[in-house]
């Protein structure tokens, strides 16, 4: 008798288990982001956020919580429950910070959902800057050092080890500018518009409105070839410089080590689905974001591919 109950009790548990990760989800999904209101990263996760809500069919709060390389956030992730209700914003930034300032985590501290997108950096600079060219800093920088200063994230970020790499090309030594980290791109640009630093290291679309209105100007774009939005603004290898144009920033979704297989893979559907939007295909074209979705198992395997290069980078700015 005791025999026929059990195997009776595990005859349901094997039914009713895919039933719910099918019913999946039945509950807000918590959207948590590293970076404050207003920035590339926040105008594209609530993009995302909303088409979810849509292809789901339940809300999905977006939440900042800026500050610390995103410290905040991680904790708030790394402590929920790996269900698929909580997911979290990551870009190459919080690579950097994994082998720097936020050591207790690594890539494998995390689940791998979906990457988004990629895009180039590019320079801008305040309006009132004499900058016209990468040419241009260099020179200023190399007879005035220290005289040129570049708004950016954090040292360690992706825009942090773009900049060495423009600067590697152009046989300039770093230090020579001097970085200003901000707690977002976006804050960045905010500081370059008022005259806080004359050049900002960023994307298009965060500077498009400013530069359309005036107020900053593109000098150099780190690509393969002229981004349509700023078709006047040359790109490194235009000026001379053989920058590595393969480094861009990532955008992708990481949730709770431990999420259920067919969890992560519903969402990552999901997105994907909501990336191929009409509302969502334009978005990225007038953005310049070049689209590079990829599911759990390859975005995992990508991840451990950025980890390798940041590595080696930091050890060779001496940053671990």
């Amino acid at each position: 008798m005791f025999k026929k109950l059990a195997l009776a009790a595990l005859a349901i548990g094997l039914i009713s288990a895919p039933a719910a990760a099918q019913d999946y989800p039945t509950r807000p999904i918590s959207y948590i982001l590293h970076v404050s209101p207003g920035g590339a990263t926040d105008i594209m996760a609530r993009k995302i956020a909303l088409g979810l809500e849509k292809s789901l069919g339940t809300p999905v709060p977006v939440e900042n919580k800026a500050g610390g390389r995103g410290a905040a956030q991680l904790a708030d992730i790394n402590k929920s429950a790996p269900d698929g209700y909580t997911i979290g914003s990551v870009t190459s930034t919080h690579i950097g910070a994994f082998n720097q300032t936020l050591k207790q985590y690594n890539v494998d501290s995390f689940d791998w959902i979906a990457r988004l997108v990629n895009e180039p950096y590019l320079l801008v600079v305040n309006k009132d800057s004499k900058l016209n060219s990468m040419k241009d800093l260099v020179e200023v920088a190399n007879d005035k050092p220290g005289s040129v200063v570049m708004a950016g994230f954090v040292r360690g970020s992706g825009g942090h080890f773009a900049w060495e790499i423009m600067a590697q090309s152009a046989n300039l030594e770093s230090s020579k500018v001097r970085w200003i980290p901000y707690d977002s791109v976006g804050d960045a640009v905010t500081a370059t518009v008022g005259g806080h630093a004359e050049v900002a290291i960023a994307y298009v679309d965060l500077v498009k409105n400013q530069v359309e209105a005036g107020n900053l100007r593109v000098i150099a774009v780190m690509a393969d070839e002229r981004v349509p939005q700023f078709p006047d603004a040359q790109t490194f290898k235009e000026q001379g410089y053989d920058a590595d144009t393969s480094w861009q920033q990532m955008r992708g979704i990481i949730g709770p080590k431990g999420m259920p297989k067919d969890v992560k893979n519903k969402l990552a559907e999901a997105v994907k689905a909501v990336l191929e939007t009409p509302e969502l295909q334009t978005y990225m074209k007038e953005s310049s974001l070049t689209p590079a979705f990829q599911g759990p198992a390859e975005f995992t395997e990508f991840a451990h591919q950025q980890d390798t290069i940041t590595k080696e980078w930091m050890t060779r700015l001496s940053m671990h």
